[in-house]
């Protein structure tokens, strides 16, 4: 039983929820928007930081996102 509920997308903070769209229409998952959407000033300071973090730097996106998926396999993550 989660701890927690997801907003949904009219729930969110108005500038949370026109990027969490522009996200959602590009194909992207919004399940960690509608949690962290409880908490909007810090999730905007998360997507500052994770933002570059993931798509920008030396290591190739794919070797990146291949990474998360081993780790979570590991860890028995099923999201």
């Amino acid at each position: 039983m989660p701890i927690t509920r997801m907003l949904e997308l009219e729930e969110l903070d108005p500038a949370l929820r026109e990027a969490t769209e522009r996200w959602q229409a590009q194909g992207g998952d919004v399940n960690m928007h509608r949690v962290f959407g409880q908490m909007p000033d810090f999730f905007k300071r998360f997507l500052e930081f994770y933002g570059p973090l993931v798509n920008k730097g030396r290591v190739p996106v794919r070797v990146k996102e291949l990474a998360r998926i081993r780790i979570a396999n590991l860890n028995e993550c099923h999201y």
